[in-house]
């Protein structure tokens, strides 16, 4: 009888021991998040854009207990690691991305009621063939021009003000060539190394850019004609031709103030409000020949399946995008907002609050083809068997460095995008 009741104790104080440690790994925050989880959160992005994910993210766990490991993943590397390791079974739990890889499609979360319920624009979000939400944004970018005032204003050159003044390209091809003559200025004129920036002034040209036609992807004759212009300007004076043919930093190059104009976009201006101190900046409208036109962009949120933190990583999503969560995220990053009714406080001096107005005139004045055709690839890089990776800027890099005519580039850019694309 005496063992009995020594080994009924036993038992006991193991069951105890059992029942205590179970209510300590499932220990949750206020808002039922355990909080012995670990969510990896890809992110790219400067320290402007990534560093208010990541500030987010640290306030999600002072709040929760919920740790959000943030993983700052190079922009060119994002899509290749997300999907070795979607292949691998072992995918993050979250990422922000600016774009997809068909392999992910299968292991890509539904975030359809985060769309529904934060009020997110529907026309922003990417959607599957069966209708379910893949990829939600995040932020709502831009393209645009930055100048170095203090340059244009050394050499008297004057810049649009208002939407009466915009230049034409060969106006503002003039106006720098001034600006260069009249000041110590180096170049011109950088534009960052994308399709998205590239596109933006073939648009403004009156190019359709790169659409499906009876099966095959072509454009109009305006694309040749931009192209032809966008050479002409890479001449070591107006452009530095490393810019594109070597991939050399233009936004470092224009921050030395030894460049008199950049062709970038809205994501700068937090940046530059903060760490340019050895001139006066400003944003200033586009120029254009045939239509004014800005390439709409951004980012988007996506949650994978198969991390095993699948619920963990939905309840941080909704915290992200209820309303006074994404206003402080929006205003840390500078984002031009994609939630219903969001009044976002960017904190910036004067020339940031004129930059974000023209801005969002920019957008209200596009044509509308720099959208269409936007949304249009996102869906197709995520839907699509195969992708074309950057074909277009891949082409147009070969054609500056003599390897291959515009005419060639032209037409190995649409056969990459056929290739990939049609179906």
């Amino acid at each position: 009888m005496k063992k009995f009741k020594i080994g009924l104790l036993l038992l006991l104080s193991l069951m105890l021991v059992v029942v205590t440690a179970c209510g300590k790994s499932e220990e949750t925050a206020k808002n039922g998040s355990k909080k012995d989880v670990k969510l990896q959160f890809f992110v790219s992005g400067d320290n402007v854009e990534g560093g208010a994910l990541a500030t987010m993210a640290k306030k999600y766990t002072e709040e929760t207990g919920v740790e959000i490991e943030v993983v700052d993943v190079p922009y060119s590397d994002m899509a290749t690691r997300i999907t070795n390791m979607v292949q691998a079974g072992n995918p993050p739990a979250l990422a922000r991305t600016s774009g997809f890889n068909p392999i992910w499609k299968d292991s890509l979360g539904d975030l359809g009621s985060t769309l529904k319920d934060k009020g997110v624009r529907e026309d922003l979000a990417i959607k599957d063939e069966d209708g379910k939400v893949k990829a939600i944004p995040i932020d709502l970018t831009a393209v645009g021009l930055f100048i170095n005032k203090d340059l244009f204003d050394k050499a008297g050159v004057k810049y649009p003000q208002t939407e009466d003044d915009i230049w034409t390209w060969d106006e503002f091809v003039a106006a720098l060539e001034t600006v260069l003559d009249k000041t110590d200025a180096k170049y011109g004129l950088v534009m960052d190394q994308s399709d998205h920036r590239l596109s933006t002034m073939l648009y403004q040209f009156g190019s359709k850019g790169f659409y499906e036609e009876n099966g095959k992807y072509t454009t109009n004759p305006e694309t040749k004609k931009a192209l032809e212009y966008f050479f002409k300007l890479n001449d070591n004076k107006i452009m530095p031709k490393a810019v594109w043919s070597a991939g050399e930093d233009p936004s470092s190059m224009f921050k030395s103030g030894q460049v008199a104009a950049y062709y970038s976009g809205v994501w700068q201006i937090k940046d530059f409000e903060k760490n340019i101190k050895n001139f006066e900046w400003a944003s200033v409208y586009m120029p254009y020949e045939k239509v004014r036109a800005t390439n709409l962009g951004g980012n988007y949120i996506v949650k994978f399946d198969g991390s095993g933190v699948e619920e963990e990583a939905q309840k941080f999503i909704d915290w992200l995008y209820t309303k006074e969560n994404y206003q402080e995220a929006a205003s840390l990053g500078g984002y031009l907002p994609v939630v219903d009714g969001a009044e976002v406080d960017y904190g910036v001096g004067e020339a940031g609050t004129k930059a974000y107005e023209i801005y969002q005139n920019e957008m209200a004045s596009s044509d509308p083809i720099a959208a269409k055709l936007k949304a249009e690839r996102d869906v197709l890089q995520l839907t699509s068997e195969k992708t074309p990776g950057s074909a277009i800027k891949d082409n147009i890099v070969k054609a500056l460095n003599g390897e291959q005519s515009i005419d060639d580039a032209i037409k190995n850019s649409a056969a990459a995008l056929t290739e990939a694309y049609s179906k």
